[in-house]
């Protein structure tokens, strides 16, 4: 993948990597994606969806909380990528992210949501 620059953004307690390279724009979220972080993060979300098309990849491997303001962030990103004919994809959960996403059954919507190995 070929890669024109990596920017890193704190939001709170919530860090991110994008990754501006070709194809799909490539989100790394690490930390808690929460009340404290949602809004600025689902902002980002808008502006690479804007700006680099309406395919996004969310790698939430290193995400250690997410609670229903981060899940709502996700789900309006999603929302605005899917009418722009895109989607976000979330990759790699670990198994307490993977649980929440099954449980409310967002699971099906972020697909391919693979847990990560831990």
């Amino acid at each position: 993948m070929g890669t024109q620059g990596i920017r890193f953004a704190a939001f709170g307690e919530l860090v991110t990597s994008i990754d501006d390279g070709d194809g799909a724009a490539r989100v790394t979220a690490r930390g808690e994606l929460d009340i404290a972080s949602s809004a600025a993060f689902g902002i980002e979300l808008a502006r690479l969806i804007g700006e680099r098309g309406p395919d996004v990849v969310v790698d939430v491997s290193d995400l250690t909380f997410c609670d229903a303001r981060g899940l709502a962030a996700l789900v309006a990103a999603d929302d605005l990528a899917r009418g722009r004919g895109g989607a976000v994809t979330l990759t790699a959960p670990r198994p307490q992210m993977a649980k929440i996403l099954r449980l409310t059954g967002l699971d099906r919507r972020f697909t391919p949501a693979r847990t990560a190995v831990r």
